[in-house]
């Protein structure tokens, strides 16, 4: 089970370039694994926050929509909630904060038993128990 950030949809979603390939490969490789292949609502939000200030934001829409064309959306609840406190928490007293829309994501996963598949693994570094894959 993989959930998918920002990052990999980001770059899914391009039009060329290193990234793209890389995240396709890692694409191939979550597919292959045969995973399921998800994101949380927070990624979403992130996605259309890049649309809403994209100079052309109906072609970045089409693009994201695609991207998002075969992956399902997990719910954010009552656990993941309890979780992000938890982690927020810990983190703080590490003296290593982190954004809240990360902690978010990584809540949502790990409540939902998926691993973090992201290109900005230090953004999830201090997070104890976070299951985290590159590319």
């Amino acid at each position: 089970m993989a959930c998918l950030d920002t990052t990999i949809l980001i770059d899914l979603a391009r039009h060329g370039g290193k990234r793209k390939e890389r995240a396709f490969e890692k694409l191939r490789q979550l597919v292959d694994r045969e995973e399921t292949l998800v994101t949380t609502h927070f990624n979403l939000a992130e996605l259309y926050l890049g649309v809403a200030r994209s100079e052309s934001p109906e072609r970045e829409e089409q693009a994201v929509q695609a991207v998002l064309a075969h992956i399902g959306i997990l719910d954010f609840d009552d656990r993941a909630a309890w979780l992000f406190g938890q982690i927020t928490a810990h983190l703080y007293r590490m003296g290593r904060p982190a954004g809240d829309m990360d902690v978010l994501i990584a809540a949502t996963a790990m409540t939902a038993g998926h691993c973090l598949i992201t290109r900005n693994a230090s953004h999830f570094a201090n997070i104890p128990q976070l299951a985290v894959e590159t590319y």
